[in-house]
């Protein structure tokens, strides 16, 4: 490279590369996206209700349990190798309602869903 074509690359390329980057990594508000735990936007969401709906199932047959989803109160996700689901739901069992934590490892271009962890709080 001679000497125009570095102070190009460096003046430009370098900070169109740390741009981007930048993109990728922080959410609207600045937040970093990768690896830190963001708040679900909504608990009505379809994909947490989805997500707290499967745990449930994942739950019951492990536990030969028959407890019925409610609602998700709240959540958060974190950006892994996919996408990890912490949230807080409302189960029924015999017209009792519990709240539950749990997490979920999941996988959406693989069509992969894992119960990690489901705790009655």
């Amino acid at each position: 490279m001679n000497y125009f074509q570095q102070i190009f690359f460096i003046l430009i390329m370098i900070p169109l590369f740390f741009n981007l980057f930048m993109d990728i990594c922080l959410a609207e508000d600045g937040q970093k996206t990768v690896g830190n735990w963001l708040e679900i936007a909504s608990p009505d969401d379809p994909q947490a209700i989805g997500v707290g709906v499967f745990a449930v199932d994942e739950h019951n047959k492990d536990t030969n349990s028959s407890l019925k989803f409610e609602r998700v109160v709240d959540g958060y996700t974190q950006i892994v190798g996919g996408i990890n689901w912490r949230l807080t739901i409302e189960v029924e069992d015999v017209k009792n309602v519990t709240k539950c934590e749990v997490l979920v490892y999941e996988q959406p271009w693989q069509n992969f869903k894992k119960l990690v962890d489901f705790k009655m709080v």
